[in-house]
């Protein structure tokens, strides 16, 4: 597999090899494992401004994870994300935490930005747990998150040149591209016409959603972005995070939790509902509704990339996300047997190495 790729930016350096990769983290004591599971499979495609893999230091004593850039758009995304995790290490909104991997080291020269943490061991993956604890342990991440609600001028200022702060305009305008994107790079007239129906349907509740706004969410908040050690949750990919709608780590999870784990989805739905009220879950329908929508463009915007296999993977994924929109809007489950049938599909056209990644935090 080619690890290059060109950059995003105007300049003409290509994001370096594996093996330019290598010998640089050797001159900083670590080592690369043979196998590279935040590179191999699907997730190749994804590998354009940065690397993420997976290492020890130089005598083995240490399992780490290193994120690694030669081009701008990377370097600053592992700055950033250094600088938003250092802030939430910093900030006392609330007595509550979050558990982050411990930094091992970290280097930003002319030339090479490198990061790297602590690999943490998990006895099991998510989805191994009784899900009484998966109920509780998604719990308690999520109202750590909510624990950081930005109230006041002070917290705003503090926050405000680290993270983004999504209010309802700027939700409104990016669910507006989600639109675009589709119709644009997917053009069937159908999904467009769901996901046009979703945006007039977020827009008419829009001051339900910012009544909710201003807390900490992670925006990409499932098993593969994060690790669990004794029970406790440790976030990976602070790049995720921003100041928004309470509800955006929420939709996300449950979002793929109706694929993954049905039960889960209820039980964290149905709790919410009966403790928090109609309004909130209609908040939580609505970012769960922008997260859909989400999908969809980015699976549109990803199509012309593919052949293959992963291009009929990529087309059904976007007949599955327009069908749970569907849902979404009309308050519905979707069912169960699309579901699983969907991943049964999904399963044989996916390759021997994404497989093998997806073993490290889900269920078959």
């Amino acid at each position: 597999m080619n690890m290059k790729a060109t950059s995003q930016t105007s300049s003409p350096k290509t994001l370096l090899s594996l093996k330019e990769a290598e010998k640089i983290l050797t001159g900083h004591s670590f080592s690369l494992n043979g196998r590279q599971l935040y590179i191999s499979g699907e997730r190749f495609l994804m590998a354009k401004n940065k690397l993420v893999l997976a290492g020890t230091s130089s005598d083995g004593a240490l399992k780490v994870v290193i994120k690694i850039s030669n081009v701008e758009n990377g370097r600053k995304e592992i700055r950033d994300e250094k600088n938003i995790r250092d802030l939430l290490e910093s900030l006392s909104f609330a007595n509550k935490t979050i558990s982050f991997p411990k930094e091992i080291f970290f280097s930003d020269n002319d030339t090479t930005t490198v990061w790297v943490t602590e690999f943490i061991e998990q006895e099991k993956i998510f989805v191994a747990y009784p899900i009484e604890e998966q109920f509780f342990m998604a719990l308690r991440a999520f109202e750590a998150q909510e624990a950081f609600h930005a109230t006041t001028f002070e917290h705003t200022r503090k926050i405000a040149p680290t993270f983004e702060i999504f209010d309802q305009q700027k939700y409104l305008e990016i669910f507006s591209t989600f639109v675009e994107t589709l119709k644009n790079e997917y053009g069937n007239r159908e999904a467009t016409r769901t996901l046009a129906r979703a945006e007039k349907f977020f827009a008419e509740h829009i001051k339900t959603l910012e009544r909710y706004g201003r807390f900490l969410t992670h925006t990409d908040f499932v098993p593969h972005n994060f690790r669990i050690k004794n029970k406790e949750v440790y976030m990976l990919d602070c790049s995720a995070v921003h100041f928004g709608n309470k509800y955006e780590g929420w939709a996300r999870f449950l979002n793929y939790m109706y694929i993954h784990n049905p039960a889960l989805e209820r039980l964290l739905t149905e709790y919410l509902r009966t403790n928090r009220g109609e309004e909130e879950y209609l908040s939580l329908r609505l970012m769960r509704i922008y997260k859909s929508g989400h999908l969809l463009s980015y699976y549109a915007r990803s199509l012309k990339d593919t052949v293959g296999d992963l291009h009929k993977l990529t087309e059904l994924r976007l007949n599955l996300w327009n069908y749970i929109l569907k849902c979404l809007l009309d308050d519905v489950t979707p069912k169960e047997k699309l579901t699983t049938t969907y991943r049964t599909e999904r399963n044989a056209l996916r390759s021997p190495e994404e497989k093998e990644r997806q073993k490290d935090f889900s269920a078959p």
